[in-house]
């Protein structure tokens, strides 16, 4: 049995433009996603308000605690967290701490060059070398497609052969699932062991002109995303 997840995914504890709970409410009712993580830049508390809502009102649908962790090498995603994690220096602290937290280390949008662009720097070639569990080879937005062939290609030929997963990086739920990741299995619990072994495959190209336009009407509303995960409160933990 196969499954899909999407562990790659932002609410409004950092950049996105809708809330967890909004979030989930759209995952849990339109999409067929059995495992998703909330990844937000530099805090984690986003994707325990969200898993306590899932845990409410969409028991169905797991939600894996991740956060995207800025480094001064470019951005690194931590899933199956316990805390929070700060800033780091190197690439190399951001997957200690991961670790330390006995979570798995995801180099995103490895080689993504937009660092204007919604905080999207990439690691880059040191995918080749890092103590990563997996690399994002699909990542959802569309100006990323070349990138993300170019990042297939280069984790095959000249780096470790990582675990490729395909993350939606959405910022709205619309998006989520495009792309995402076919595991083995059904569960958090069992996307965690296929990564460990390998039983994963990224699908998806990148986010659909539908969803794109579905973002407008969101944009009109709120405004442009935003950094902001000082304005938040705590997470509600369970």
């Amino acid at each position: 049995m196969f499954s899909k997840a999407d562990t790659h995914i932002h609410t409004t504890y950092s950049d996105g433009l809708m809330s967890p709970e909004e979030t989930i409410a759209y995952v849990a009712a339109h999409t067929d996603m059995r495992v998703i993580a909330i990844t937000d830049h530099d805090t984690a508390e986003g994707s325990f308000a969200a898993r306590a809502y899932a845990q409410r009102h969409a028991p169905q649908l797991e939600v894996i605690i991740g956060q995207e962790v800025s480094t001064g090498d470019g951005e690194v995603v931590g899933l199956f967290l316990k805390t929070s994690l700060p800033k780091f220096e190197t690439a190399a602290e951001a997957i200690a701490a991961i670790h330390a937290q006995g979570g798995l280390a995801v180099a995103v949008h490895p080689f993504c060059g937009w660092h204007t662009f919604n905080n999207m720097a990439g690691v880059g070639t040191k995918i080749f070398h890092l103590p990563l569990d997996a690399v994002e080879i699909r990542n959802g937005v569309p100006l990323n497609i070349p990138v993300n062939l170019l990042t297939a290609w280069l984790n095959r030929a000249k780096g470790q052969n990582l675990p490729a997963l395909g993350g939606s990086d959405s910022h709205v739920p619309f998006t989520v699932g495009e792309p995402f990741t076919w595991f083995a299995g059904a569960t958090a619990a069992d996307f965690r062991r296929a990564v460990k072994s390998g039983q994963v495959r990224p699908a998806g190209l990148g986010w659909t002109p539908l969803s794109v336009a579905r973002l407008l009407p969101v944009l009109l509303r709120r405004g442009f995303p935003h950094n902001r995960p000082s304005e938040v409160e705590s997470g509600v933990r369970s």
